[in-house]
């Protein structure tokens, strides 16, 4: 049994975060990034259909042709809406190259939102979810979507903790940028 939410978290609770620099920042195709030391929001904006967005979220075992990070992506097991993913992560660090093999469990609800959490990893923790929403007022007269993570994580590296954050806040934004520029390509295809 899963220790996920099985419930969708309501899009007004972050949405009522934002603040008007925050909405021109997505207005003008830019990442917005909110939070620190290991509690993040990420959010982007799109015009692509609601049913690609969702398509790239949930295509775990091609994660490594899309995501700049991830090596290796395969999907160990699916039952029903819960998946249990496993990748490889390959990332240079100062003068090294690092891996990392993550397990994760993804729980998916409604075509909307995807709650995951850590199963193994060089982690000490990480869950939240993923979300696709209508994009509200200013944004939704141009027909967008809003793409977010939401995310906790932390590790147990010691004196390195503010270098991981560093790290860790870099790779959502670089994630969420590729993820968003995959939804994109795959729009364009069915066009």
């Amino acid at each position: 049994m899963s220790l996920l939410s099985r419930q969708i978290q309501p899009a007004e609770a972050y949405l009522a975060t934002l603040n008007a620099q925050d909405w021109d920042k997505l207005g003008k195709g830019n990442v917005l990034l909110k939070g620190g030391k290991g509690q993040y929001g990420v959010m982007v904006a799109t015009r692509v259909r609601t049913q690609t967005a969702w398509s790239v979220l949930t295509d775990y075992g091609n994660f490594h042709r899309f995501l700049p990070t991830v090596a290796e992506s395969r999907v160990l097991k699916a039952e029903g809406n819960r998946t249990i993913v496993e990748q490889l992560d390959r990332r240079k660090v100062l003068l090294s190259t690092m891996e990392s093999v993550v397990r994760t469990e993804n729980l998916e609800l409604d075509n909307q939102q995807i709650s995951f959490r850590l199963l193994e990893g060089n982690l000490k923790y990480m869950y939240g979810h993923w979300r696709i929403d209508e994009a509200p007022q200013p944004l939704n007269n141009r027909g967008m979507l809003l793409i977010s993570q939401q995310v906790k994580a932390e590790a147990d590296v010691g004196p390195f903790r503010n270098m991981f954050y560093n790290l860790f806040e870099t790779s959502l934004v670089d994630t969420i940028n590729a993820i968003r520029a995959e939804m994109e390509r795959r729009n364009q295809a069915h066009l």
